[in-house]
């Protein structure tokens, strides 16, 4: 891998980012130029996504298909921010052209697949990150540091309540509300919740006990607009590719 230049006194990491959708506000957050990192190219299939980039990120070249950022000899890393269901291929393409890899949460959809990604890691010797961002939090941290110091003793239970808004229209009215691209609230949103209680407690999970209901707040008609999704001729929403999050 080549090594990124040198722009003043600072190095910068060159990141080359997959999917400008609703996670687009991570590669945005990432680029620092000047302060240790810099997004040098966009890939998106959706042309007014690739325009969202080239407005929100100065200078930043915009591509439609994901392998030319993977090849690109100014990309040192890549943010993976494509639906859930595509993880995977791009990662593991990622990875084996020996380009770290930070992957939005969920890691895939599937046991299989996400074997696939942490196996293509290990063989490649090539460095992945998964976005369990709730570990950065100050409040999370916190948290960890009590417990690690033993201020309030074994830890026994977690209690853990999040609440989806909107009706759940962030999740139930896009692409996630279709099986085959995504695992279902528990783990497209809860994949959080479980990290933090895995990483404050110092162990994993060995069983699990659930109940639940399907229950929608609000009437399902006239759903929002997804972001990046188009209407076919019939009026049917469908995912564009690997455009959003």
């Amino acid at each position: 891998m080549s090594g990124p230049p040198r722009n003043g006194d600072t190095t910068d990491l060159r990141l080359g980012v997959l999917g400008f959708g609703l996670r687009g506000a991570l590669a945005r957050t990432a680029h620092r130029p000047g302060h240790g990192a810099r997004v040098t190219v966009v890939a998106d299939p959706d042309p007014a996504r690739r325009d969202d980039a080239t407005a929100r990120i100065p200078g930043v070249r915009t591509v439609d298909d994901p392998r030319k950022v993977i090849d690109a000899p100014d990309v040192d890393a890549v943010l993976v921010l494509t639906p859930d269901h595509t993880h995977a291929d791009l990662a593991c393409a990622a990875l084996r052209a020996g380009k770290p890899v930070f992957v939005e949460k969920p890691l895939d959809i599937t046991v299989e697949r996400c074997d696939r990604i942490l196996r293509t890691a290990r063989e490649t010797g090539t460095r992945l990150y998964v976005g369990h961002n709730m570990r950065h939090m100050p409040v999370v941290r916190l948290m960890r540091d009590i417990v690690a110091r033993g201020e309030i003793g074994e830890v026994r239970t977690v209690w853990v309540r999040h609440f989806v808004g909107y009706g759940g229209d962030w999740y139930f009215k896009d692409w996630h509300s279709e099986r085959r691209y995504t695992t279902g609230l528990l783990l497209q949103k809860g994949a959080h919740d479980i990290d933090v209680v895995h990483w404050l407690t110092g162990g994993y999970t060995r069983q699990v006990q659930a109940f639940g209901a399907t229950r929608t707040a609000g009437p399902p008609a006239s759903p929002r607009p997804p972001t990046g999704t188009r209407r076919t001729a019939t009026g049917r929403r469908t995912a564009s590719g690997h455009s959003t999050r």
